[in-house]
């Protein structure tokens, strides 16, 4: 097995949608708290992930396979990689190949591609070879190729729109493959994650995306209009109706109007999530992190170490956020700021 589990056990697994259940640790195996923090689930294995689409990962033997959310084996462990159910639907690895299965295990994609994406808006990203000239494409939710292999590099569906790379530059096509903004854009950073490439920033969300122009960060609607100048050092994606921007190398945010509704305070932020936004504050060279509403008010204090890692968001699903609470010790909090569970 050359492969091994896409999603960490803890950070990048809690982006997705976590169901109501989150995993813990206690005596070296994984144990499943409600939004309460109460012990809801005590499972066996050493290694699983959070509930998407009625079912988690877990690691058996080596092998991947998926529980519901009584406990029980419902996808028999056959598998070296996930990215874990997305629209009912999983992309996994067998033999050194990506394929995908339903919720009841059922193969819908013979394993056969090298590289695939999760599935969003109904459509998955698959490249069928690994050399340099190699091209990405998409497939339905029954593996019919709909988009051919055209694209160097192309980001998930996002609100209806993927972000795609030509020379260098950020374009978007909508879900039949058609260029709906030609590619003009200079597009976020890019990072890996467990081999994976992220991009920053530049997806639609709620109907914008950030763009950069001449070294300044604006928003374009689907039509490509700039609709929120580009006047930005740096512009997040909107989620709830507020954008991060930073301005004089601080962070605020702006709504979708570009008005500027909580000053540019923060030297770092995180976007909003049922109603709060993690805050990064540094005083006497040493920061902390807290949660604001959004009216700018501190609600949650500004105590907290910060995310658990690299491009791992702080977020509320469920009312639940998961953080490191001092430098060694990560856990989950509630929407009123109380630890619900910590590492020892």
């Amino acid at each position: 097995m050359k492969k091994f589990l896409t999603l960490v056990f803890i950070g990048i697994c809690f982006l997705v949608q976590a169901q109501g259940l989150f995993p813990t640790y206690e005596n070296g195996k994984v144990v499943y708290i409600d939004s309460t923090g109460n012990k809801v689930l005590t499972t066996s294995f050493a290694r699983s992930g959070l509930f998407q689409n009625g079912l988690a990962w877990m690691i058996k033997d080596n092998a991947i396979g998926f529980i519901n959310t009584k406990g029980d084996i419902a996808i028999e462990p056959a598998y070296e990689e996930t990215q874990g159910f997305f629209e009912n639907l999983a992309a996994i690895v067998q033999d050194d190949a990506w394929g995908v299965i339903n919720t009841k295990g059922d193969i819908i994609v013979e394993p056969k591609y090298v590289e695939m994406g999760s599935y969003s808006n109904g459509l998955c990203k698959f490249k069928e070879r690994s050399d340099l000239f190699a091209k990405w494409g998409f497939i339905d939710a029954t593996g019919k190729v709909v988009i051919s292999p055209s694209f160097e590099n192309i980001d998930n569906f996002k609100d209806g729109l993927a972000m795609f790379i030509k020379d260098s530059k950020a374009g978007y096509i909508d879900t039949k493959g058609n260029i709906v903004i030609e590619a003009k854009y200079n597009y976020g950073a890019l990072f890996t994650i467990n081999k994976k490439v992220i991009y920053d920033r530049g997806a639609f969300s709620e109907g914008l995306a950030s763009v950069e122009v001449d070294g300044k960060y604006g928003y374009i609607d689907k039509t490509g209009k700039m609709v929120i100048e580009a006047k930005y050092e740096y512009g997040e994606d909107f989620s709830e109706g507020l954008a991060a921007v930073k301005l004089d190398n601080k962070y605020g945010f702006i709504n979708k109007a570009g008005k500027m509704v909580i000053k540019p305070t923060y030297s770092l932020v995180e976007n909003f999530s049922q109603g709060l936004a993690a805050v990064e504050i540094t005083k006497d060279e040493e920061s902390k992190w807290g949660f604001i509403d959004a009216n700018g008010k501190i609600v949650i204090p500004v105590t907290f170490h910060g995310p658990i890692g690299f491009g791992m968001d702080m977020v509320f699903k469920d009312g639940i956020c998961q953080l490191m609470i001092s430098e060694q010790v990560w856990g989950y909090i509630n929407r009123s700021g109380n630890v619900l569970w910590k590492s020892k």
